[in-house]
């Protein structure tokens, strides 16, 4: 948009360049030429760097030195005022509300004390005093116009844009339980991946499934399964460290990411995720009842960097604890002296 505005100011005020040479306003015709150079600029340095702020403030300010200068000057028969009612759309689009409108409360001042200045000792022309006053009443009726357009144009983008938040945040959490859902965990794992091949570190991976979860649904009903789902998503984040993420895979899966965790660390977490599930009954209408989970592990490292394969292997795992009797992980512990994963674990 900058290019736009910089484009068009170039080609009107080399127009009215030609125009004053034409008609031998010498003096109108250099300030134009180099508004119209400046103008130039503006759009090669924003084409050229991207830097948005910077080439929108000389096109502003350049505009509001060519404004002073018509109004100082008269232009052409006196009609160089009438130009300035370009000023604050421009101002408010560049500057935004807020910046706008202090920037145009400047140029008003200034334009102000040189045409009310008494005697017209400040300008090189004169101007009535009928047509000083109607010509900033005017400009500030455009003015308040164009700063309610650009206040309804902010809330409207500040709306639009709250909303797209929600509906992203949305996008990536699971209705039922409030934490990441599948897609969510494929994107964070993808991430993990990058610091897994850049520092040389493991990322464990649990795959968790509720054992015998149709039991649940069919004897205490489906509310009862879903606030099994709630409550074990809830304990599941108590339980992992704040850099683990856990989320619901589908249905009665959950699927947890140990960033900078081995595998054989990983069944520590396994360990408590467990005695922590085992030593929680649910209750629902007034009934008690128990469940437990069995998981599979699996990791990545430097050497393995494959995410579906890992995945593929979790889920192996996991049926195979279930095949072993449930309410356990697969692979088994195979050393009492494990070392804790942190403090914080």
């Amino acid at each position: 948009m900058v290019n736009l505005f910089g484009l068009v100011g170039l080609s009107i005020t080399a127009i009215m360049s030609v125009s004053a040479f034409v008609n031998e306003q010498l003096l109108l015709a250099s300030v134009l030429i180099f508004a119209s150079s400046v103008y130039y600029l503006a759009h090669y340095y924003q084409k050229l760097t991207g830097n948005f702020q910077l080439a929108s403030n000389i096109i502003l300010y350049s505009l509001f030195a060519l404004m002073v200068y018509l109004i100082y000057s008269g232009g052409k028969d006196n009609t160089g005022p009438l130009w300035i009612f370009m000023v604050s759309p421009v101002a408010l689009f560049f500057g935004g509300l807020k910046r706008g409108l202090i920037s145009i409360s400047i140029f008003v001042v200034t334009i102000s004390i040189l045409m009310f200045y008494p005697d017209n000792q400040l300008l090189a022309t004169s101007y009535t005093y009928e047509f000083k006053s109607r010509l900033i009443y005017s400009f500030l009726t455009i003015t308040f116009l164009s700063g309610f357009y650009e206040y309804s144009r902010q809330q409207s983008f500040d709306f639009m844009q709250e909303i797209s938040n929600k509906f992203e945040q949305m996008a990536k959490l699971d209705p039922l339980t409030q934490i990441s859902n599948r897609r969510d965990a494929m994107d964070r794992l993808n991430y993990e991946l990058s610091r897994v091949e850049r520092n040389d570190t493991a990322l464990a991976i649990i795959l968790c499934d509720v054992d015998h979860f149709k039991k649940v649904n069919d004897q205490f009903g489906h509310d009862a399964g879903d606030k099994a789902l709630v409550l074990l998503a809830k304990l599941f984040q108590e339980t992992l460290r704040k850099q683990d993420i856990v989320s619901r895979w589908g249905g009665e899966e959950f699927l947890f990411i140990l960033p900078q965790t081995s595998a054989l660390q990983a069944q520590i977490v396994a360990d408590k995720v467990r005695d922590k599930i085992k030593a929680t009954s649910i209750e629902h209408n007034g009934n008690l009842f128990d469940i437990t989970i069995s998981m599979g592990i699996s990791e990545i490292n430097k050497k393995n960097t494959d995410i579906n394969t890992a995945i593929a292997m979790a889920d192996k795992y996991l049926y195979q604890a279930k095949s072993n009797g449930r309410d356990q992980y697969y692979p088994p512990s195979k050393s009492d002296n494990l070392t804790a994963i942190s403090a914080n674990a």
